[in-house]
């Protein structure tokens, strides 16, 4: 009998030995249960050997791994991460929470711990090759590199897993290494941790929680056997059935074409055409004569076909474009005309006059007008000419204006052609006359050249038209010649290879696909028993887990089965809504089947069998009434009694939930700051929200002096317990004594005196020495702080409660350390 840790392919390969099918087929079950790779090895394998790594072979090292837990996340460069950022966590039993909006760089810690120990990422699994393009951060293109720490209960030190790209390196070209304590640096599947991650699956995103709500069957039942870690299972069935769909009578297919192929070649001049009838006339046909004639028909090297690609590419503005700029350029000339004559356009003349006499003034003063010899053009006439300039400027400004029009009418008009294309200059064959498209384009070059004159308004119509009429004429010779060229052999010689390749495949599917048939078979029966016997164990539990997670939900959850195989597979869930039965997708909200989705992967994944004592879950909350999360709350701080769970969440209901139904939680805030620089802050600190109470208490002034100081008195003492609890905690497991143990050591110690010879002296029976010891390591304030702190909870203190405060925190801050 199978251990309860055994993987899927190992327990297949139990089955294929006591009761599998002979031959081929147990290699084909045991290949698709390996991957693509193997099955189509082990399908182009004639002597029937089989796949080269069998799936029952031992995992290449050691013993299972002891229980482990998660003490830190460091991300560089991944995701949303860019500089090196850490997510620390207390390695032990106990919930934390991880909040920060969308885009934060929250949920890369989360992929990049289930990245770094799976080597995979269920938010890029079975998509296009985009979704995984984006996994290096942006802001830092340099090395990208993740690092878990992980601590073995019973153990001293941390087991470190890095993965690791250099710069430039793709997903897949990461380097994954594993230190033990005390040990090199070994490959990570060197550990044996394969199996039991795939079998016991510790993480749960997102993107499988969303796959329940699709709406589709198959997917559906698809994502809920990936909860119940099916995942291998469900692929070497998929890989099995497509490999028939591949397989199934491919023979028949080729004869059903080759009556089509063979009319395509009699309608063709080619010779090679009479060549392929000939390899065609009977079986068996010659398959590789067919081959040799499906040559490349394309021609893209010919520098021929290159420059009609580049006739066909020729541009011009639309007729609409053309039309509207003649249009400008005559209304511009009307303006112009219209303004002929009027005291605007005499102003202008005159301006211009006065102009060309100012400048000659300016390099012959005081010389007398070589116009009418009799007036001096000294500075006085030069102020007078500026200032009569400056009236008429503004007396002409129309008539500048409409000049300016008009020059930039004719210019938009000549523009709207360019040069003549170099093209129309070179060698473009017999078939294609250019003669007409150049003479149009000289044509509109004439009349370009000559400004903004008769020819551009008589011609720049006529002649755009003329223009566009001839290179249409010629592109649609081009063209022809291009379809000619192209299209001659090359939909033959497509038409060859395809059929040439179906027909070899028929060859070969002759001895394949009864062994594939077969091999479904088997695998069909023995999957659904192992389905059977996944279900079983988590029916209870999922009950449980739902009956916390139904808050205020009149639905109530029966078996969970999934029924049918192929395109009809499904999933049954049969619930009752007020005691009528129904189906689950028919009567569920999303949130409550997002619940149903926890219910089903908390089971697995908190099993005893499981190594890994703790589970990853990205943003559960999504879809969530309030009470619901408030029994979510309820649900992980109880899984948190035994196990590590880290929750990574946007939604701020989750960490408000914990603080008001007082569930213990660890909550850390992630801020993502420009540059993708993530920062973490622990928020609700035990330590720190006993402090901060502490303080109100010493500052206020609204209450009774005694009151305050017992009130006071109490805080303080529940703050130093707490970071007692803390480094008891973090130092004892560091040091490998088991969680239990520390359990005992920590409920042992009754009092506060105890429980700080603990922390401090590492040994409670050793009180007598505590007091020595606080006053050597933080002086005698401290000392009198620690006496207060015990009695003040009955006797009031009478004391500077702010000095009480500020003494206790540098005790409590002394033990941390």
């Amino acid at each position: 009998m199978r251990r309860a840790g055994a993987s899927l392919d190992e327990l297949i390969a139990d089955r294929l030995a006591q009761s599998g099918p002979p031959g081929l087929a147990a290699d084909l079950v045991l290949a698709a249960m390996l991957g693509d790779d193997d099955l189509a090895a082990t399908l182009s394998d004639t002597q029937g050997t089989g796949p080269t790594a069998g799936a029952s072979q031992p995992a290449p090292t050691a013993a299972e791994p002891a229980h482990l837990y998660l003490q830190s996340i460091v991300v560089e460069g991944f995701r949303g991460i860019g500089p090196q950022a850490a997510l620390r966590l207390q390695p032990g039993p106990g919930l934390t929470v991880v909040a920060g909006r969308n885009g934060s760089g929250k949920s890369s810690f989360a992929e990049a711990a289930e990245l770094a120990l799976t080597g995979d990422n269920k938010r890029w699994s079975d998509r296009s090759a985009v979704w995984r393009e984006g996994w290096r951060n942006l802001h830092t293109p340099g090395d990208s590199k993740i690092a878990v720490e992980l601590t073995a209960d019973g153990q001293q030190g941390t087991i470190k897993v890095t993965r690791e790209w250099p710069a430039g390196a793709v997903l897949d070209g990461a380097a994954s290494h594993v230190q033990v304590p005390g040990g090199a640096r070994k490959p990570l599947d060197t550990v044996g941790w394969s199996a039991p991650l795939e079998l016991f699956r510790p993480f749960l995103s997102y993107s499988e929680l969303g796959a329940l709500v699709s709406g589709k069957p198959t997917e559906m039942y698809d994502a809920m056997q990936a909860i119940l870690g099916l995942d291998q299972l469900v692929s070497g069935e998929r890989r099995l059935k497509d490999a028939r769909k591949r397989l199934e009578d491919p023979s028949k297919q080729a004869a059903k074409a080759l009556p089509a192929l063979r009319a395509q070649l009699a309608g063709h001049t080619d010779e090679r055409a009479r060549q392929a009838e000939t390899a065609l006339a009977r079986r068996p046909w010659d398959i590789e004569t067919i081959k040799a004639l499906a040559i490349d028909a394309e021609m893209s090297s010919d520098p021929l076909t290159g420059r009609l690609a580049q006739v066909t590419a020729i541009t011009l503005p639309a007729p609409e474009t053309a039309t509207l700029a003649i249009d400008d350029l005559f209304a511009a000339r009307h303006r112009v005309a219209t303004l002929t004559g009027t005291r605007s356009s005499e102003a202008r003349q005159l301006a211009r006059l006065l102009s060309t006499a100012l400048t000659h003034q300016a390099s012959h003063p005081g010389e007398p007008c070589p116009v009418c010899g009799g007036l001096v053009l000294d500075e006085a006439w030069a102020e007078q000419a500026q200032a009569e300039i400056n009236r008429l400027t503004e007396l002409a400004q129309d008539a500048d204006d409409a000049h300016a029009q008009l020059d930039a009418a004719g210019r938009a008009v000549r523009n709207l052609i360019g040069a003549e294309p170099a093209v129309l200059s070179a060698d473009l064959g017999a078939a294609v006359d250019v003669s007409a498209t150049q003479e149009a384009w000289q044509g509109w070059a004439d009349i370009a050249s000559a400004g903004p004159g008769d020819p551009l308004f008589d011609a720049a119509g006529a002649q755009f038209a003329a223009v566009t009429a001839a290179v249409a004429q010629l592109q649609k010779q081009a063209a022809a010649v291009l379809d000619q060229r192209r299209d001659a052999w090359r939909p033959v010689a497509a038409a060859l290879a395809g059929w040439a390749e179906m027909a070899r495949s028929s060859l070969r599917a002759d001895e394949s696909l009864a062994e594939v048939k077969k091999a479904i078979t088997w695998l069909g029966a023995a999957g659904q028993d192992i389905r059977d016997a996944r279900m079983a164990p988590f029916a209870a539990q999922s009950a449980e887990i739902w009956s916390l997670l139904r808050q205020e939900s009149n639905v109530d959850l029966g078996p969970v089965r999934l029924a049918g195989s192929g395109p009809q597979r499904h999933v049954t869930l049969d619930v009752t809504v007020d005691d009528v039965h129904g189906a689950a997708l028919g009567v569920m909200s999303q949130g409550e089947l997002h619940a149903l989705g926890l219910a089903l992967f908390l089971p697995r994944a908190t099993t005893p069998e499981s190594p890994f004592r703790f589970v990853v879950v990205d943003d559960p909350v999504q879809s969530m009434d309030p009470a619901k999360v408030d029994g979510l709350a309820r649900l992980l701080a109880k899984v948190g009694q035994d196990r590590q769970v880290v929750v990574f969440t946007h939604d701020d209901r989750l960490p408000e939930a914990l603080r008001r139904l007082q569930l213990p939680a660890t909550i850390w805030e992630v801020v993502r700051r420009e540059g993708s620089v993530v920062e973490l802050t622990k928020n609700e600190d035990p330590v720190r929200r006993y402090l901060d109470d502490a303080w109100a208490m010493a500052r206020t002034d609204q209450m009774p002096r005694d009151a305050r100081a017992l009130a006071a008195a109490g805080f303080c003492r529940s703050a130093l317990e707490a970071a007692c609890h803390e480094a008891i905690r973090a130092r004892r497991i560091k040091a490998g004594v088991r969680h239990a143990d520390v359990e005992r050591e920590l409920a042992a110690a009754d009092t506060t005196h105890e429980m700080l010879t603990l922390a401090l002296l590492k040994d409670a029976s050793r009180g007598n020495e505590l007091v020595s010891r606080i006053r050597s390591r933080n002086g005698q304030a401290a000392v009198d702080a620690f006496h207060a702190i015990k009695s003040g909870t009955h006797v009031v203190y009478q004391g500077d409660l702010k000095h009480l405060v500020n003494e206790t925190e540098r005790l409590a801050n002394a033990v941390r350390a």
